[in-house]
């Protein structure tokens, strides 16, 4: 240890050196720099005689107009302003102050794209006299030059991955370094991806993360590979040894692995090298005699592998984390150590809103992954970005499955938006295999990730990356190729959705292609799976992207955002809530829109529990989306903070290693009927457990209704059939909510579920008039003083009321504009004297599904008036809105339900009772007035266009008979008016691009060797394309279909019409349009005589 006497007198003289020299060209900073990191050299031992840190204050100097080589900046001499290192200019303040808000994401205080220069001096210790030092800065957006002393060194670039600038051997003593980063686009990827843009990272100019020079002896070693066996306690080995000398060199190398939770050595081994001039390929296999412990998501065991090279009294060791942990694939699962494990995933989409680009702390990555464990996930997938060193070894000790990406094309961003320019991607980006920019990165950055990250054993599945749609799938398949020839440590995949290739190991995606959706809640009970979807993929498939269901905000969380990013657009949001008289009730509205995005997340994940082929599921996501029109999606906010919706604990009962399952067919029940239920349990654990598994039937109060058990071994790795229960109903006397849970006996493992249940129910006689128009007849009655129910499920207009829908809108309303749902459910005042014979919460639950048809109405005008059952508006439009509600008119009392109270449905007949039992009390008694004219406006009725389609086709927006207006046979040139469109939404024009329209005798039909149908949309919608081809001449039609660039197989018609369906995603839609093209492989052409398209 340095004596402590000889380090204060350093400090004395570098300090009045510096005050003896003001006017030296160097700043003043720099001196105390070169103290400061003198000290901490020495003091601290931060050399390790092989690790320089460069750590602290540096000098940075912008370059806007890319003058800097030029004008040498490497050099000494210029102005610069101080910066801490690791960080960005973003934190230091440094760039454009920027005004007002940018539109649908969080605005940066400053902003700066372009090179920046970055200059300090250091000092190399005697004892690196000869050694080869490389510069190591673990993250740069996007490319680093470096220069020594004025001497150029070379250029490195990447994403996602660290930069390595080898600088040769440098004299002992001080030298001064310059690095010119570029934060601008060096390669076309566009700026919608989360590795280069704004959405949630922004493009940040700075070093993150380590700064260090590294020193390597003569003969060292580098790029070591670990290939661990778990069959049969195996370890190979793979490692560059590099000959710095010119002449052939004798070493030894020693192996070392070590258990690190209990730091137990269990091997040990070292042999003799020789080192010929230059790099040698080396490889070793360790046999492991002692029994070695897996890794994996329950049991994350670690081992340590030191590998020591020594050449004549110089030595370099070598560590590598890793576990024994082996990935693989069945049809439906993936296997980790052959054992299938189900993955419960979340999205990762860059979320550091006080710095704006991804933490390289161990610690903070740890703190985020236990909040994954806590709510019982085991996978993360880093959408279109690759995470630093840190969360890879946080995943590693807490047992996370990663997969990580590079970048994000599709297209729509390849098309220039003027409507809509936040929309317009920077460089209009073409897909893989069509850009030859970023087919030069793209490859390179795959091989940096797997060098960089390939011995973590969390690194499990590598993709290129998201929603690849206007890619070359084949050229991208032959990268793919490459690196599983290269690295098989991991499943590789090619895209997140839109195609599945031969070289695919697992894929996932939100649609299997011919074949249907992954995920989705189909049915009105929980008796529903996708199992005759997945079970027809030949690989393990994931869920793409499950929820993406906004929850209101709360407008406080505003003022969580102190660092380089503001949310402005959030507090205009809040000042449109502010404008409609509901900004005081954000926390009502976040409670109600959480609570129904929770029993959405449970069904959905239930649903692909209860599926044996599926693999899992990715979530979007855990936490808010700050960008694409502010998406707060998540339960947790930007900051990983909980939002109050949903507790770890309760969200654990349907998201875990082992979970009970109950299906049965319906939500709502009546007292006739006998309630049914089969008891399942998924069990992706590594134990068959064998315990009863118990079920409970109770009331609200919790008393019992009925109860049951049974013991049957709950297998590892599959869905077990457990037991099946039938509770009569018969006795239950009045409305009410009972609770059907499902619990293992003796484990934590539990689950539960709401059912209603409804008595019959005979309507109370009354002088009330039930009516569904504001006519006459109400008109006259209210100013009579009469009361009356208005049913308005079928009133108001487009620019005073909104459909009403049971889940909320999807995304973003301003991302995905083309939504009729606006609303994020309701929020209901339960206590109201309203639903005193209706049971339900303050958010509309599983009962409220049935009955959601009809209308809201906007009230905006009428800030005294509350609602009883309120929608909650989209907070990017905030109108005050009401489904059921109560006034006084002239000298009569109205009741508005906007729910259709006249289906034949329990729930309904139970509504209409509660509300008119209501309304023949005496507290029916409103008090606020609205005049008959508003009313008469709000309650305007517009009757519906009758239209005749086949059945199924009835909820079209677009429906086209291709050609059957033309009258005489034979062929003529395409035009929409000889079309017979029987359905058409006012935004849905069409064009065709055909050979001609045909008629015969058979019937009438578009026809060509290439066909292209471009059909103009709303933005953001999904949906299906229907199209109906035709062979009635029997020439065998076949064909080659492409949809927004994804291809299908039109098969040999053999003389039969086909039914075509193509899913169409919101991302096709996106742009306003979507685009068919046909293209004949045989029969001469292809025949078209239907097309409709049904809007989900």
């Amino acid at each position: 240890m340095i004596n402590k006497y000889l380090l204060s007198s350093l400090v004395c003289i570098l300090f009045y050196t510096a005050q003896a020299h003001p006017s030296s060209k160097l700043p003043q900073y720099n001196i105390i720099n070169d103290l400061s990191s003198l000290i901490k050299n020495i003091a601290n031992k931060d050399i390790q005689d092989d690790i320089l840190s460069l750590t602290g204050q540096w000098g940075v100097k912008l370059d806007p107009d890319s003058i800097g080589e030029k004008h040498n900046y490497f050099n000494s001499g210029h102005t610069t302003m101080p910066i801490q290192l690791p960080g960005t200019l973003d934190e230091a303040g440094y760039g454009t102050r920027t005004v007002g808000s940018d539109y649908g994401i969080l605005t940066r205080r400053h902003k700066y794209i372009g090179p920046a220069w970055y200059t300090r001096e250091f000092v190399i210790p005697h004892n690196w006299q000869g050694k080869e030092i490389t510069l190591y800065l673990e993250r740069v957006l996007w490319e680093s030059k470096v220069w020594i002393d004025g001497r150029f060194i070379d250029t490195q670039e990447g994403l996602g991955t660290p930069h390595y600038h080898r600088l040769g051997t440098l004299n002992p003593g001080k030298h001064r370094i310059a690095i010119r980063i570029n934060n601008d686009m060096i390669y076309n990827i566009g700026d919608k991806g989360h590795s280069y843009g704004e959405y949630t990272q922004i493009i940040w100019n700075g070093i993150l993360g380590k700064i260090e020079l590294q020193s390597s002896p003569t003969l060292s070693i580098d790029r070591i590979k670990v290939y661990p066996h778990t069959s049969d306690n195996r370890l190979d080995i793979s490692f560059d040894i590099q000959n710095h000398s010119n002449k052939t060199l004798k070493g030894e190398v020693s192996y070392t692995l070590k258990e690190i939770g209990s730091k137990k050595k269990i091997y040990a081994y070292k042999k003799e090298i020789k080192g010929e001039k230059g790099i040698q390929h080396h490889r070793e296999t360790l046999n492991i005699r002692q029994a070695v412990k897996h890794w994996d998501d329950l049991h994350p065991n670690l081992y340590r592998l030191e590998i020591c090279i020594t050449q004549k009294g110089q030595s370099q060791l070598k560590t590598v984390d890793f576990g024994f942990r082996n990935v693989t694939a069945s049809r439906s699962k993936i296997l980790i150590n052959n054992r299938p494990v189900f993955m419960r995933g979340n999205l990762d989409c860059l979320h550091f809103p006080l710095t704006g680009y991804p933490s390289c702390d161990i610690q903070e990555w740890e703190r985020i992954f236990r909040i994954y464990k806590s709510y019982g996930l085991n996978h993360v997938r880093f959408h279109s970005w690759c995470p630093p060193e840190a969360a890879f070894t946080a995943a590693d000790r807490i047992g996370i499955y990663i997969q990580a990406e590079v970048l994000w094309i599709d297209w729509w961003m390849s098309v220039v938006r003027k409507e809509r320019p936040e929309m317009t991607t920077r460089g209009l980006p073409k897909g893989l295999g069509h850009n030859p920019s970023a087919d030069k990165f793209v490859p390179e950055e795959l091989q940096r990730m797997i060098e960089a990250y390939g011995n973590h054993p969390s690194f499990t599945m590598l993709c290129i990356g998201n929603e690849l749609g206007n890619s070359n799938f084949d050229i991208m398949q032959q990268w793919i190729k490459s690196l599983q020839e290269k690295d098989p440590r991991r499943l590789y995949a090619i895209s997140t959705a839109r195609k599945i290739m031969p070289a695919d190991q697992y894929m996932v995606t939100h649609n299997i292609p011919q074949t249907g959706g992954t995920y989705g809640i189909n049915g009105s009970g929980t008796d529903n799976d996708r199992e005759s979807i997945y079970s027809k993929a030949t690989i393990p498939v994931i869920a793409h992207e499950v929820g993406q269901y906004p929850v209101y905000p709360l407008w406080n969380e505003i003022d969580k955002y102190t660092g380089v990013l503001e949310a402005r657009n959030l507090e205009s949001l809040r000042q449109q809530a502010v404008k409609n008289h509901i900004e005081h009730q954000d926390r009502k509205f976040h409670e109600a829109s959480g609570a129904l995005q929770t029993i959405l997340y449970k069904g959905l994940i239930e649903n692909l529990l209860r599926t044996p082929s599926c693999a899992g599921f990715q979530m979007l996501s855990m936490t808010d989306y700050s960008g694409q029109g502010e998406a707060l999606v998540g339960w947790l906010d930007s900051f990983w903070d909980s939002k109050g919706i949903i507790t770890p604990e309760q969200f654990r009962c349907y998201s875990n290693d082992i979970v009970p399952l109950a299906r049965f067919h319906k939500y709502t029940w009546q007292t006739d009927e006998t309630f049914k239920a089969q008891i399942q349990v998924a069990n992706y654990s590594d134990t068959t457990l064998i315990t009863p598994t118990i079920w409970t039937l109770t009331d609200e109060t919790g008393k019992l209704q009925q109860q049951g058990s049974r013991e049957v071994p709950l297998s590892s790795g599959k869905v077990n059939q457990v037991d099946s229960l039938s509770v009569d109903l018969s006795e239950i006397t009045s409305p009410g909510k009972y609770y059907l849970d499902v619990t293992i006996s003796g484990t934590p493992y539990h689950n539960r579920w709401s059912i209603w249940v409804y008595p019959p129910c005979n309507m109370p006689q009354t002088n009330i008039i039930i009516h569904d128009k504001f006519d006459s007849t109400v008109i006259s009655a209210l100013e009579q003083g009469k009361k009356v129910l208005l049913v308005a499920d079928q009133l108001g207009k487009k620019d005073n009321s909104t459909p009403l829908y049971f889940t909320p809108l999807f995304w973003s309303t301003s991302f995905f504009p083309g939504q009729s749902n606006t609303t994020l459910g309701a929020w209901i005042d339960k206590a109201h004297p309203a639903f005193l014979q209706f049971p339900t919460d303050n958010y509309t639950d599983w009962q409220w599904k049935e009955i959601t048809q009809g209308r809201s109405f906007i009230i905006n005008e009428h800030p005294q008036l509350h609602p009883i059952v309120q929608p909650v508006s989209d907070f990017h439009i905030n109108d005050k809105l009401a489904s059921i509600f109560e006034c006084k008119v002239s000298k009569g009392k109205l009741l508005v339900c906007g729910y259709n109270l006249n289906l034949d449905s329990p729930v309904a007949r139970q509504l209409k009772y509660s509300l008119l039992h209501y309304m023949t009390q005496s507290n029916f008694n409103p008090s606020y007035s609205i005049e008959i004219d508003t009313l008469k406006k709000m309650f305007a009725y517009t009757p519906k266009a009758m239209v005749s389609v086949p059945k199924g086709f009835e909820n079209s927006i677009l429906y086209t008979s291709c050609g059957k207006q033309m009258k005489n046979s034979g062929s003529a040139p395409w035009t929409a008016t000889l079309d017979h469109t029987e359905i058409q939404d006012e935004r849905c024009k069409y064009k065709v691009t055909c050979d001609n329209i045909w008629k015969d005798e058979k019937g009438t039909a578009w026809t060509g060797k290439n066909m292209t149908i471009e059909i103009q949309t709303p933005e953001g919608i999904i949906g299906d394309l229907y199209v109906k081809f035709e062979d009635w001449n029997h020439q065998n039609r076949a064909g080659l279909l492409s949809i927004e660039g994804r291809e299908s197989i039109l098969e040999n018609q053999k003389g039969k019409e086909r039914w075509v369906k193509l899913f169409i995603m919101r991302e096709d839609t996106n742009d306003g349009k979507i685009v068919l093209k046909t293209h004949t492989k045989q029969g001469g052409n292809l025949m078209i005589s239907q097309i409709a398209f049904i809007k989900q």
